[in-house]
């Protein structure tokens, strides 16, 4: 590939630019045309991949996308002629733990509940908040990394109590490494993490406190909104769930916020779980804007009620899989008119944060289930983990595929390993892997060429995580 300015040849790293650069970028009206592109927009409107161009403006939004060459109306500031290389857009995380990518490998025996007392009890807790801010980096960076360009992060509660001080704060902590990092992000927050008594007027107080500290940053696209990290379904006895779900079902009517909850993912207690179903609709968090996290041990009637009310779920294969926590039956959910969309979980759980690795472990885990090869196609799957998860964080008009109007998110695959190609899309979803990302785009702007992440320096945030954690560890003197 090459890029092209005007008249003059510019290098690749041109697009080298940081969150900042972007900025100064849009000021000088930049604009970027994609020519000679092999296209999987996903879009409904082009079922088919096709040969063709996008245009993309100086605020990286898609203003054209079409078969065939661009006409001679049509010109940016830069022109990447992609010589037949594909074009799709980013995949999009519907359940993502950012900080969890400095905790890889943790616990690979166990269980999620085992899992869980090791890292957050054992582990995590025993970091500062300043830290959480190099770990969320780390976990945003490596999703650009392998392409995946938006990403809803449930972020880490307080455990320390009311924040003293800016630095203590660790959802500001947090919230600067998902801007820091150039991912779209939806940010999740537990409503009562800093509160100490857990009641409605102190989560109220810590919601808005940290809704007016986020309006009063730079505006930027790349944040998206704010969702409640819900906690019902951890709440240990059936009294305590319902109050919390009381709770957050008030938070979310009072702010308009979007709720993730996580629920029915181990095999452990189902039956207990699946009691306190009712409570999300006795709550009034039962509607288009509740995500069930996971959600795999559900039952005919949990199904269809979960569609009737317009509620989401998101689907992670590869962090279900390593914690033995069985496959959710998809099919059965879509048809339920349930949304799906796919996430990568957190990379202490899933260990990767791969979309090819989980876009093909669900596949594989689905047509296991049925022993069926055609109860879920590639197309398919390739739709749950863009289109789909879009759908999911209510972004659909933003974010999910390519075409006018929408952020200009994209991924470049050259294909020139993956052989000869019989369908595009299984070779896509069943061939591709890590090796044929080429590049990385967000909203228009290069971020990973080759494997190199270009917003930040990668291997420095990952040795900051690294020291961090290993002087967090019990028994670590931190002054030493």
């Amino acid at each position: 590939m090459k890029l092209i300015a005007g008249t003059t040849i510019m290098a690749a790293t041109m697009l080298c630019l940081t969150p900042r650069a972007h900025a100064d970028a849009a000021n000088r009206q930049e604009s970027l045309l994609v020519k000679n592109a092999y296209i999987f927009s996903m879009a409904d409107k082009y079922r088919k991949p096709f040969t063709g161009y996008m245009l993309i403006d100086a605020s990286g939004t898609i203003t054209a996308i079409a078969p065939g060459a661009p006409g001679r109306r049509i010109h940016a500031t830069t022109t990447l002629d992609a010589h037949g290389h594909w074009v799709m857009p980013g995949f999009i995380s519907a359940h993502s733990h950012l900080w969890q990518a400095a905790y890889r490998g943790l616990a690979q025996d166990s269980t999620l509940l085992g899992w869980l007392d090791a890292l957050y009890d054992k582990t995590a807790s025993h970091a500062r908040p300043e830290d959480f801010y190099w770990f969320t980096l780390d976990g945003a960076l490596d999703h650009l990394q392998h392409g995946i360009t938006t990403a809803y992060n449930f972020n880490y509660g307080n455990h320390w109590g009311q924040p003293a001080t800016e630095a203590d704060n660790v959802d500001h902590q947090q919230f600067r490494a998902e801007m820091d990092s150039g991912l779209r992000f939806v940010h999740g927050i537990n409503p009562t993490a800093d509160t100490v008594d857990h009641s409605l007027a102190g989560a109220r107080q810590h919601l808005r406190g940290f809704i007016d500290w986020t309006q009063a940053q730079p505006a930027s696209t790349a944040f998206l909104s704010i969702m409640l990290n819900g906690t019902a379904a951890f709440q240990g006895t059936p009294a305590r769930a319902l109050d919390e779900a009381m709770l957050e079902g008030s938070l979310m009517k009072e702010f308009g916020l979007g709720n993730q909850t996580h629920y029915l993912e181990p095999p452990d207690h189902v039956a207990a779980q699946q009691a306190i179903f009712p409570y999300f609709a006795q709550s009034g968090m039962m509607g288009p804007k509740l995500i069930f996290g996971h959600f795999i041990h559900t039952t005919p009637e949990i199904l269809a009620q979960t569609g009737r009310a317009g509620a989401a779920m998101s689907w992670n294969p590869l962090s279900n899989g390593r914690l033995a926590s069985g496959t959710a039956d998809i099919p059965t959910y879509l048809k339920n008119g349930i949304r799906v969309g796919m996430g990568e979980d957190g990379e202490a759980s899933a260990d990767l944060a791969d979309p090819f690795e989980n876009m093909r472990t669900g596949l594989y885990a689905i047509r296991d289930r049925y022993q069926s090869a055609s109860i879920m196609s590639p197309y398919d799957v390739l739709r749950l983990h863009t289109v789909g998860s879009a759908a999911v964080l209510q972004a659909s008009d933003r974010l999910g595929s390519l075409e006018r109007g929408k952020y200009a998110d994209f991924l470049i695959i050259d294909p020139t390993h993956l052989a000869h190609v019989f369908d595009p899309y299984a070779t896509l979803v069943l061939a591709a892997s890590m090796r044929d990302l080429e590049q990385v785009y967000v909203g228009g702007h290069l971020v990973v060429d080759h494997g190199r992440v270009l917003t930040r320096d990668i291997n420095t945030v990952e040795a900051q995580a690294d020291q961090r954690v290993a002087a967090s560890l019990p028994g670590h003197d931190r002054h030493h």
